[in-house]
Order: structure tokens, then sequence, then C-alpha cells
């Protein structure tokens, strides 16, 4: 027994001696740190936040404090830190997707593709992507008229054969009417609550009609919140309600 007990005590002894030799050897040390999934955000911004020291153990890097700094960044949807064994450290990087920007009151943020605003569009900074307006209460999002207006977005990718009507500039939400999206082209569509890509199939034989009439230029209200009934108007002023921005070249939202 006490020959047993000496073996486990020396084999234990022998065991830490070499896991500290390995914590000390120059073999498991960070040589590399490698980004992966970047595409707003550079690999260098990523390096930067992740603040790797050097020298650093491959074994004993602490990788949830660098994911928690790299999180830092509102670009940044997930992180996850791994090891590539003997020195490598890589970095994959889940970017939020910004499909709008949103009129909070104070100031244009950018909003990600589940609708949440997640960082504010900075001065000198310039976006091409369509402004939501008036879905905002008090302070808060309303989050329903957010999700509609993700679906309309949606519903315009969707059409590949509608007519030629511009870049959609902005989609203004309102309690009473619903949506209203409006064009570089001074084309404003009121779209109601739903069915918003049954409602747009409406419109390439009305902008035929316009076409043929000549009263395609200039600024036009389109009516399509009952596809039954569509009531055409033409206005000399038809201004988007939201602020004024950087003009954009993007073409992601255009029909």
């Amino acid at each position: 027994v006490i020959f047993l007990t000496g073996a486990i005590v020396f084999v234990t002894a022998t065991l830490l001696i070499g896991y500290d030799q390995l914590l000390l050897s120059p073999y498991l040390r960070v040589r590399e740190t490698v980004v992966k999934g970047c595409k707003e955000l550079t690999e260098k911004d990523i390096l930067s936040l992740a603040a790797v020291r050097s020298p650093s153990n491959l074994l004993t890097i602490n990788r949830e404090a660098i994911a928690h700094r790299i999180r830092g960044n509102p670009w940044v949807q997930k992180v996850s830190v791994g090891r590539e064994f003997p020195d490598r450290l890589v970095i994959w990087v889940r970017e939020r997707r910004a499909v709008a920007l949103i009129d909070k009151g104070n100031g244009l943020y950018l909003v990600d593709d589940g609708g949440a605003p997640f960082k504010r569009l900075e001065t000198g900074e310039e976006s091409d992507l369509p402004v939501l307006t008036g879905l905002v209460r008090e302070g808060i999002v309303d989050e329903e008229m957010m999700k509609k207006s993700l679906i309309l977005l949606s519903d315009i990718k969707g059409i590949k054969d509608g007519p030629e009507i511009g870049i959609v500039s902005e989609i203004h939400g309102n309690e009473t009417f619903g949506l209203s999206l409006f064009t570089d082209t001074g084309l404003c569509l009121q779209l109601g609550f739903d069915e918003y890509q049954n409602k747009l199939k409406r419109l390439p034989p009305v902008m035929a009609d316009l076409d043929r009439k000549n009263l395609k230029t200039g600024f036009l209200l389109i009516d399509l919140s009952n596809p039954a009934k569509i009531n055409v108007q033409q206005r000399n002023i038809l201004e988007p309600l939201g602020p004024k921005r950087p003009a954009g070249t993007g073409k992601e939202f255009r029909m």
C-alpha cells in the first residue's frame, strides 16, 4: 500500500512538473492569430479588439475575455475563439447585416435583418440604405411596424420583373394608413398594412397606363392599399418625410 501510494504521488508530481514545463514551453506559444468572417470590419479591427498579449500560451489564454472584447463592436453579432495546435489562435466573426436606417429622432441608426437598431450613423459616414421613418413612438421602436417594414423590403427584393420606379429611399410608417414607400424618382406608393408583394405586382399595368398618358414623370402618389381600387394622384411636391442624408449609389432595393 505504501509503495502504491508513493507511486501515485510520484506520477502525479511528474505530471504536474510536465504540465508546468508545457506551459512554459515556446512550443505552445501563440505565434499567429487568424481572423475569419469579416466583411464590414477588417482583420486589423478585430485584432485590435482582441488585444492578444505576447507572449501568450495557447492552453492558458483567456478565450472568453477575447470574445467579450470583440463583442463590444456593434457590428459583431457572434464571435468564437478557437485553438489550432500548436501555435495558432482562430477568431470566427459573424457580423450583423444592415438592411436599413431608422430615424430615432436623435439621429439615424443602422438596422440589422432582425429589426434591431445597432449602430448610430456618425457624421461623415454614408449609407445607401432606405430610411425607416414614423416607427418610433416616444423613443420606442414600434416592433410590429418594424417587422412589416422588413417584410416589405424583402418583398421588394423578391420582385424580379417589376417596373422601373427607381431606388427605394424611404419607408414611412403610419398607425392609420400603414406603410408608404418613397423612391428617388419622386414616386410614393401607399401600401397599407399587409399583402405587400401582391400589391406591388399590381403596379406594372398602372405604370404602363401612366406611360401611355405621359404622366410617368414628376411626383406621383399611387394608392395600392386597396388593390381593387387603385388611386393615382399627381402632385407638384411630394418629398420623403425622412431627414436629408448623404446620397448613396446602392441598388439593392430597386424596382
